[in-house]
């Protein structure tokens, strides 16, 4: 095995280096790069602002097919058919053609080969629907109000 030898250096050494150094005034007057990069926290820009969130809800289920439309329209918050049907869509402006649903519609179906029981969302409260659509639900809950005013 080899060895290395170490030398340490003394104080003479030290002190012999010093003049050296201030012998050279030109290493004084131009300035010294680092030798590592200075210990300061990166520069991290603020999360930008997230959007605001938009007024208008988005009706996730506009209507069934035909196939498989329900006899019983209700509104969630109640389990009972809508009391007010002129107050189920009210005009989102004065003078738009736009209405807003004022309730949660739900509809009780039936689906599959066992006709297994269902409850979806027909229409969620404050969703923006066209006149067609809100025509076609109010159709059908002004039907259902008939079926029900004839059997009491």
């Amino acid at each position: 095995m080899a060895t290395t030898a170490r030398t340490r250096k003394t104080s003479k050494t030290v002190s012999e280096e010093a003049p050296v150094q201030e012998a050279t005034p030109e290493a004084d007057s131009a300035p010294a790069a680092p030798d590592a990069a200075p210990l300061e926290p990166p520069h991290v820009d603020e999360a930008p602002e997230p959007p605001a969130p938009s007024p208008y809800v988005t009706p996730t289920e506009v209507i069934p097919d035909e196939e498989n439309l329900s006899d019983v329209i209700l509104d969630d918050a109640t389990s009972q058919p809508p009391a007010d049907l002129d107050a189920v869509f009210v005009p989102l402006t004065p003078f738009g053609s736009t209405l807003q649903c004022t309730v949660r519609l739900v509809e009780r179906t039936f689906l599959g080969p066992h006709h297994n029981p269902v409850t979806r969302l027909l229409q969620p409260k404050g969703a923006v629907v066209s006149e067609g659509i809100a025509a076609r639900i109010r159709e059908r809950l002004d039907a259902q109000a008939e079926r029900t005013g004839s059997n009491q």
